[in-house]
């Protein structure tokens, strides 16, 4: 049985500009994270990185090629199937965390949960807002949460399904320098006790130094090594 519960296989994707151009995001001929790996994934602004964790996570389809999610190549789905595969296999983590306002932090987790193929848990909800330090918080809304809180309560959730993979898109992008860190030993420590794969998408060379794995995405996007340059 094979170890990868993510493989991209010969995935292009690309948009048309305002001006009707047609621009290459991705061309990836292979990719691949394997079970409890760690992984920070960096590129430039613009490179496709938030694209790629999309097209990995059913949000976008590519326009060519396989995207394994588990063993099942998602890129063949409609869109309701690719929903049921992300709730089921991956947890995500937002730069903006997109926590329902009205909603509890316990509550956040549980709606999590309801997305899934198993019933909600609130026995679950807590042990994992436990795990991440907000046993206290449990009855709080986002408003009721600092920055770093609702980051916690983001990382609790994405773990609601038991998730095979988490994929965090600039997790740290919304953290003051000092606590980046910290949010990214609590997702590391936490996947790791989960048993899950960890994905982090990152502009940051400190925050990618500290995983063992750690890759460009320009070393395997030809569509981001052809890109123009920032100015």
């Amino acid at each position: 049985m094979s170890n990868l519960v993510i493989e991209l296989r010969g995935v292009r994707k690309a948009f048309v500009s305002p001006g009707g151009e047609i621009v290459p995001v991705l061309d990836v001929d292979g990719f691949a994270l394997e079970a409890a790996e760690q992984c920070a994934l960096e590129g430039q602004s613009g490179s496709g990185k938030s694209t790629l964790l999309n097209v990995i996570s059913g949000i976008m389809r590519p326009d060519a090629g396989s995207v394994f999610v588990g063993g099942r190549d998602i890129a063949r789905f409609d869109e309701a199937s690719r929903d049921r595969v992300r709730a089921d296999t991956l947890g995500l983590v937002f730069q903006q965390f997109n926590l329902l306002p009205g909603f509890t932090a316990l509550e956040n987790v549980l709606v999590a949960m309801s997305f899934g193929s198993g019933r909600p848990d609130r026995r679950r909800a807590a042990e994992l807002l436990d795990a991440v330090g907000l046993a206290h918080r449990l009855d709080h809304r986002p408003a009721e949460l600092s920055v770093g809180q609702q980051q916690r309560v983001a990382v609790a959730r994405a773990l609601a399904n038991r998730p095979r993979a988490v994929l965090a898109d600039e997790p740290t992008a919304s953290i003051d320098k000092a606590h980046q860190e910290q949010v990214i030993d609590l997702l590391r420590e936490t996947c790791r006790e989960q048993g899950a794969a960890l994905l982090v998408v990152t502009h940051s060379s400190e925050v990618a130094s500290i995983f063992p794995r750690r890759l460009r995405l320009e070393d395997f996007n030809r569509a981001a090594r052809n890109a123009p340059r920032p100015a």
